[in-house]
């Protein structure tokens, strides 16, 4: 008549029974997260389906009566053996924040939920088949002495955990600890979420919530109270925005697309936690966004100028590249994240290209309508080459420029003292014209990456010859559209004139 599972025992398997964010629960128990004890259960549906198909709910005036007495009815129905048999050890049980003292109120307590989620159906939809049907499944948490209790979350705007008491103290130490399991939490679901909480001989997770951060807008309008419509209208650009993801978390929601540099984040002395952060970061992504593409650039660790890096890196070292190849299999294949598409970074030839391909091949991340590859253009080989390239086979081009003109000017980027030589773009724009021109002949769209493409002088130059986007870091998304729009703006005026 109703089923019964160990929060601990939850798996994927039990989500259309148990609902999912059960089964989160049960994953944080079975990755050694406190959580506390407890059993999932169950509506007994055909039951309340038997007893309410023999009273009248068709009109609101017997509706009262009829729900009464199929109260009655209903809380008359003995306690299930498999309840007594789960419980059988305890005494003391807390549901949705609410101490119960026995098996037998326990039992009362829940068709009483279930008995107000069927009332409210029928007042907003009216009696209809299958309305027993799908009654949320509840926790029933096995307590002592609840000390404290409470939520909490993990809140990106503030960039810190935010907690609720509902009711007793905690202590501090209890609060750094809740901090640090939230945050962890987090990371093992790949999913935010609002965290419910007990103190009871420990620090203990209860239950979960979903959560989503809620975004502030304030806009700003003219003193003249007679504004129209327009005036609330976002400013809008031809060339798309992509949100340097690398580092921190969502915040800013107008944008085109994501970027993620995967070696911001990827640390080979830490490879677990980091492993962890990247796939949270790739999943958490091209969830808030899923019709904007998720461009995941491989990792390029490098060592210095000169030194082995990026695709070559990847193809000679192994635990740098199956990660790699995990994050992406865990988000396209298991999750079915199909927004998320690959970057090859740092290629010195088309023959690194090709091999890289064949190697992701392998892995079942072959080009095709639903993923993409893009390359990273970085040194002026590939400019040189870029007909070969585009034969190889490529959706789109990332073109770094900071990198481009280091190598071009002959100065090291991360050299304070050179980065005069980053200021002398007429050369970098001679250079790469030709091959703007074959990227927008050949329809391969290509955004601009690196601090140099807000330069106006480089800017300019990028919209005239068609730049499908540029990548903005966390502090420039809210004014990029708009400085994109001037620059529109003046570049449409300019060929006018």
């Amino acid at each position: 008549m109703i089923e019964i599972l160990p929060i601990k025992s939850l798996s994927d398997e039990d989500g259309s029974i148990f609902g999912s964010l059960n089964v989160a629960l049960g994953k944080l128990a079975r990755s050694g997260l406190s959580v506390a004890s407890g059993i999932v259960v169950t509506a007994p549906y055909l039951k309340l389906k038997t007893f309410l198909e023999h009273y009248d709910f068709g009109s609101k005036e017997v509706f009262e009566q009829s729900l009464t007495l199929v109260k009655k009815e209903v809380t008359a129905i003995p306690v299930p053996e498999i309840l007594s048999k789960e419980t059988k050890k305890h005494n003391k049980f807390l549901v949705n924040g609410e101490e119960i003292k026995s098996v037998k109120a326990l039992w009362s307590h829940l068709l009483g939920i279930w008995l107000t989620q069927i009332k409210e159906r029928l007042w907003r939809e009216g009696f209809f088949k299958g309305i027993t049907e799908e009654l949320d499944p509840q926790v029933v948490i096995f307590v002592k002495k609840v000390e404290v209790l409470g939520s909490g979350y993990f809140d990106p705007i503030q960039d810190d955990t935010v907690i609720n008491v509902k009711y007793g103290k905690l202590h501090p130490n209890d609060l750094k600890k809740l901090d640090e399991i939230i945050r962890v939490a987090n990371k093992k679901l790949f999913i935010p979420h609002e965290y419910e909480w007990i103190v009871d001989n420990g620090l203990k997770l209860i239950g979960l919530k979903p959560f989503t951060p809620m975004i502030s807008e304030s806009v700003l309008l003219r003193s003249d109270p007679e504004y129209s419509r327009s005036d609330l209208v976002k400013t809008q650009s031809a060339v798309k925005v992509f949100l340097d993801l690398s580092k921190g978390l969502v915040i800013e929601q107008d944008v085109d697309g994501i970027y993620i540099a995967s070696e911001k984040i990827f640390d080979l002395n830490k490879p677990r936690d980091s492993f962890e952060d990247l796939v949270f970061k790739i999943v958490e992504s091209a969830i808030t966004f899923p019709e904007s593409p998720i461009l995941f650039k491989l990792a390029d660790k490098s060592e210095g100028m000169g030194k082995v890096r990026g695709t070559l890196r990847l193809l000679h070292q192994k635990s740098l590249f199956e990660p790699m190849v995990d994050v992406l299999d865990f988000a396209r294949h298991k999750k079915g994240l199909t927004n998320v598409h690959i970057v090859i970074p740092f290629v010195r030839g088309v023959n690194e290209l090709l091999q890289i391909k064949r190697e992701l091949a392998v892995k079942k991340l072959m080009r095709k309508n639903s993923l993409q590859i893009w390359m990273e253009l970085a040194v002026p080989e590939n400019i040189i080459n870029l007909e070969d390239y585009l034969v190889a086979g490529l959706d789109g081009i990332v073109l770094n420029l900071d990198e481009l003109i280091s190598f071009l000017n002959g100065f090291d980027k991360n050299e304070g003292e050179l980065v005069a030589y980053k200021n002398e773009v007429s050369g970098l724009l001679k250079f790469i014209e030709d091959g703007l021109k074959l990227l927008h002949k050949s329809k391969v769209p290509f955004i601009a990456y690196g601090s140099l493409s807000k330069y106006p002088q480089v800017l300019d130059f990028l919209i005239e010859k068609g730049v499908y986007g540029i990548v903005v870091e966390r502090y420039e998304a809210s004014s990029a559209k708009d400085l994109l729009n001037q620059t529109e703006k003046r570049m449409v005026l300019r060929k006018s004139a």
